[in-house]
């Protein structure tokens, strides 16, 4: 088994594998995604398959067009909605990440101001050494 960011990946062979496939299979059989499409599907087909007499019917290139857009447009949107929850949990990490570096910088800045502040020292003309002077006598 591979996990990967709360997905959990089964090779073919593995005993898991065929348990969550059932489950997931299950779980799509009582989706009312499934059952919308299987209606549309089942309604175009029986108009198409009416006899022209009876009046109500479709054609072939109306049974087409409206299947590939019910399915393009249920299908479209499972992929928009997955995106964005990628998006969002992309999203909260980096939220995340910079709550705790400011955590860090917080706690670094409260260390610095407890430390002791260095004497300063000075020259004996009385000029702060502010740090390493140049040696210039060569």
């Amino acid at each position: 088994m591979e996990t990967n960011s709360n997905t959990e990946y089964y090779l073919l062979g593995e005993e898991k594998f065929w348990k969550k496939w059932l489950s997931k299979f299950l779980f799509t059989l009582i989706s009312v995604k499934l059952w919308g499409l299987i209606a549309c599907t089942w309604v175009s087909t029986y108009l198409l398959l009416r006899p022209p007499e009876d009046g109500l019917t479709i054609d072939g290139t109306q049974w087409l067009t409206f299947n590939t857009t019910i399915w393009a447009l249920i299908f479209g949107m499972k992929e928009i909605f997955r995106i964005t929850e990628r998006r969002d949990n992309a999203d909260t990490k980096n939220l995340e990440m910079q709550i705790k570096s400011k955590e860090d910088l917080t706690r670094i800045k409260a260390k610095t101001a407890d430390a002791t502040p260095c004497a300063p020292e000075f020259t004996a003309d009385g000029l702060e050494i502010v740090g390493e002077e140049p040696d210039t006598d060569f």
